[in-house]
């Protein structure tokens, strides 16, 4: 597939339907780095993901993680919940034409938890710089 919006579209659709939680890894600067767990993927314009720490150019995402958890309470004293929406993510991925793979990994929400183990989904960029599965 070589249509960025085609590609890109579903996932953006998925994240912002099911308000899944994803992170990137760049290599704008030429190290790898993993940013922050936010709730936002779109794509502005094409060739660009806007997500955690703002749009960046394709050419310098390797990937992004999609939590196959969400986050429910643990602030104003409500109990911290993680629920599972992993069969609604790999539901919706299957129906389409996007390169994943499940990994297992740590995330942390600043102020509510730190660490805590989660199953990610990894989709790989296919117009990126690298191929990040």
């Amino acid at each position: 597939m070589n249509d960025t919006l085609s590609y890109w579209s579903p996932i953006c659709e998925l994240v912002s339907n099911l308000r899944c939680w994803i992170r990137f890894c760049a290599t704008g600067s030429g190290t790898p780095q993993e940013g922050d767990w936010e709730q936002l993927l779109t794509m502005p314009t094409d060739g660009y993901l806007d997500g955690p720490g703002g749009p960046l150019p394709l050419r310098e995402i390797d990937w992004v993680e999609i939590s196959m958890s969400r986050i429910k309470g643990g602030s104003a004293g409500h109990p911290l919940q993680f629920i599972d929406v992993k069969d609604e993510i790999l539901t919706r991925l299957r129906a389409t034409q996007v390169k994943w793979a499940l990994h297992d990994t740590t995330w942390s929400k600043s102020r509510i938890f730190e660490n805590q183990p989660v199953e990610v989904v990894r989709v790989m960029n296919p117009f990126g710089t690298t191929l990040g599965l």
